[in-house]
């Protein structure tokens, strides 16, 4: 059986390299689903592992991981059901879902999917179950980005999305 986490040291490189592996794997795009479940199990069983550990951000501030399966689990979830639509560019930030792109031909997908309208931002935005903001963030989704951590989707017929810096 392959260990598909066996070279990764950080929680980021763990969910980035699973991100990779569901594009790949999972059954709505293709894949085989048992090699799936394998895949989420090794998954969690190396996040588990990162219980506790320290990383800085990019302002230099540490953090320490603490594993949520329940929240992993959901945004995996909401993930793999957006990239279904088409023509929209989908950020994951930190915990949150911000969606942009060709949005106004998936509103009624995107309002089914739990998404909200963010009108400051112009963007769709996803938040897991239960999550409290702790106050009203005045950054640009690229300072948000910055703060807490990128990782770009896009959904067919989208152009490239532009890089977060």
């Amino acid at each position: 059986m392959t260990n598909y986490f066996a070279s990764t040291n950080t929680v980021e490189d763990i969910k980035t390299l699973y991100r990779n592996l569901a594009m790949q794997h999972h059954p709505d795009r293709g894949g085989n689903e048992e090699v799936m479940k394998e895949i989420n199990r090794q998954y969690h069983e190396a996040l588990k592992a990162c219980e506790g550990k320290t990383s800085q951000t990019a302002e230099g501030d540490e953090r320490t991981y603490h594993y949520k399966a329940d929240v992993e689990n959901e945004l995996m979830d909401k993930l793999l059901e957006l990239l279904k639509l088409r023509s929209l560019n989908i950020a994951l930030i930190g915990y949150w879902i911000w969606v942009s792109g060709d949005t106004k031909p998936n509103r009624e997908a995107l309002k089914a999917a739990g998404l909200q309208w963010h009108s400051e931002r112009k963007v769709w935005y996803y938040k897991p179950q239960g999550w409290k903001k702790s106050k009203k963030s005045k950054g640009s989704l690229t300072e948000l980005a910055q703060k807490y951590g990128y990782k770009g989707f896009q959904t067919a017929d989208t152009e490239r999305m532009p890089t977060v810096t």
